[in-house]
């Protein structure tokens, strides 16, 4: 029963994150580091660790990802004064800005995606996800964003 529900899930992930080409943008970084550059955004109090967890990348190659990241002047890592086992990674001006202009690509993006719909099947459409994200964080345990 559930199974036959989210066998597109998939389909769809690849559609809408891995197809799009985000290399017209000109910031010289992977899906990879786009996706920890957003969860450093969106999740902005969480340890190093933390964001590690989210991404579900091994932490080597998370590591090297974050020290590209560091690198290109898109994020800082701190350490926490009164535990230097800590580190927090924040976003740079530049960061900040390329999270702005990505986020701003994106929407255009999935907007080109769903131009065919109604304005009632967008609606349906976005309320969907909304619904299904709430869902989809209630199951990973309101670890992941």
């Amino acid at each position: 029963m559930y199974r036959d529900r989210i066998t597109i899930l998939p389909q769809f992930v690849k559609k809408v994150f891995y197809d799009h080409d985000i290399s017209k943008l000109g910031l010289n970084i992977n899906k990879t580091q786009i996706n920890i550059m957003m969860l450093i955004d969106e999740n902005k109090n969480s340890s190093m660790s933390e964001i590690s967890q989210m991404t579900g990348i091994e932490k080597s190659s998370f590591t090297r990802s974050v020290d590209c990241l560091e690198k290109n002047g898109f994020i800082t890592r701190n350490a926490i004064e009164n535990d230097r086992r800590i580190t927090k990674l924040s976003l740079t001006k530049n960061g900040v800005k390329a999270t702005t202009l990505i986020r701003n690509d994106f929407d255009k993006y999935l907007e080109s995606l769903i131009h065919g719909f109604s304005e009632d099947e967008k609606n349906e459409f976005l309320g969907s996800l909304e619904s299904i994200s709430k869902y989809m964080h209630k199951i990973l345990g309101g670890k992941q964003k």
